[in-house]
């Protein structure tokens, strides 16, 4: 599975020559149209949902201007994501323009950049309508990004935005996994790598490919990752929600045992700089994703023994435990 690493104009690190990493386009509209990195591969997203949260409505054009002035080895198109409140109109119409951008992207970006489509769809049946639609136009394209599926109520079940997936979320990414492979095409899942648990999900439900912005994030917001044991607040008090300050053991852990660059240095930083902590999450965010893939590698049996024991001591193990029987009544009916 392959972990994308989302960068910035600010980056936290130049040298990315053994990362693949994921930006935006929207963090190229003002300035220079440059990276201040060096990838080794570069996923661009076209800042879609940015723009649609923000109420603006860009020229197509321009994002591929950008994601072709970057030199992207993968662009995502410009779509139109359904938004909380549309109606089924409106919902309607963000489908088609999202339709009518991928066969721009696939007859004017430039051939040495991959197309990477997101699906949104307005049902289940609809979702494998729209991955056929999909497979007519895009030829070239090797990844599929999930969006928003709406459920027969129209309320929305997309993943990006939650705090803590849904069941339900969970069982509309499952089932869209299902099509979009029947297709001939690999899945990647928006957001999973943001931390080691649901990172390890997306590995387990066997997703080619996901991004990690939480590393930065978390980091801004005055917080640490730990391998198992989840976040860790180490800012300046000005946190209002998710503050968990570090045990004992956590903090013998990032003296004695955490390996990353920074804790080797001087564990102090970690109080100190929001770059810092960033360094220290996005090693961790590594080692669970070389971890998890090392263990699903040695089977399912195995993995799934280890993730019962990390998600027993987690509030997400409801889901760890519907994913779990969700794969095992598949492998049963693929049997």
């Amino acid at each position: 599975m392959l972990l994308w690493l989302v960068e910035q104009k600010r980056p936290v690190k130049v040298d990315r020559t053994k990362d693949f990493v994921m930006d935006s386009a929207f963090n190229y509209l003002q300035g220079e149209v440059k990276l201040r990195y060096n990838p080794s591969k570069l996923l661009v997203d076209s800042g879609a949902y940015t723009f649609a949260r923000k109420g603006i409505d860009i020229s197509p054009y321009i994002i591929i201007d950008i994601q072709e002035r970057l030199k992207a080895d993968v662009a995502i198109p410009l779509d139109y994501p359904f938004m909380p409140g549309m109606s089924l109109l409106e919902m309607r119409k963000n489908w088609k323009r999202t339709i009518e951008n991928l066969k721009l992207w696939n007859d004017v970006m430039s051939s040495k950049i991959e197309v990477m489509p997101v699906v949104h769809a307005l049902s289940k049946r609809h979702l494998m309508e729209t991955v056929r639609i999909i497979s007519t136009i895009c030829d070239r394209s090797n990844l599929v990004g999930i969006g928003t599926i709406v459920d027969p109520s129209f309320e929305l079940k997309g993943f990006l935005g939650d705090r803590q997936p849904r069941i339900e979320t969970l069982e509309m990414i499952i089932k869209a996994i299902e099509v979009i492979r029947s297709f001939g095409f690999k899945v990647h899942l928006t957001g999973f790598g943001s931390s080691p648990l649901m990172l390890h999900l997306a590995i387990y439900l066997g997703a080619d490919s996901t991004d990690s912005s939480g590393f930065r994030r978390k980091a801004a917001y005055g917080k640490i990752i730990l391998p198992t044991t989840g976040e860790r607040y180490v800012g300046h008090g000005h946190a209002r929600f998710g503050v968990v300050n570090l045990s004992r053991s956590e903090m013998k852990y990032l003296h004695e045992i955490c390996d990353c660059p920074v804790c080797k240095r001087d564990p102090s930083l970690l109080w100190r700089s929001w770059k810092a902590r960033a360094i220290h999450n996005e090693q961790v965010i590594k080692k669970t994703w070389r971890l998890g893939l090392k263990l699903r590698n040695r089977g399912l049996d195995v993995y799934e023994q280890y993730l019962d024991s990390i998600f027993a001591r987690s509030s997400l193990r409801h889901l760890w435990r519907y994913v779990k029987i969700r794969a095992k009544y598949k492998r049963l009916t693929d049997f």
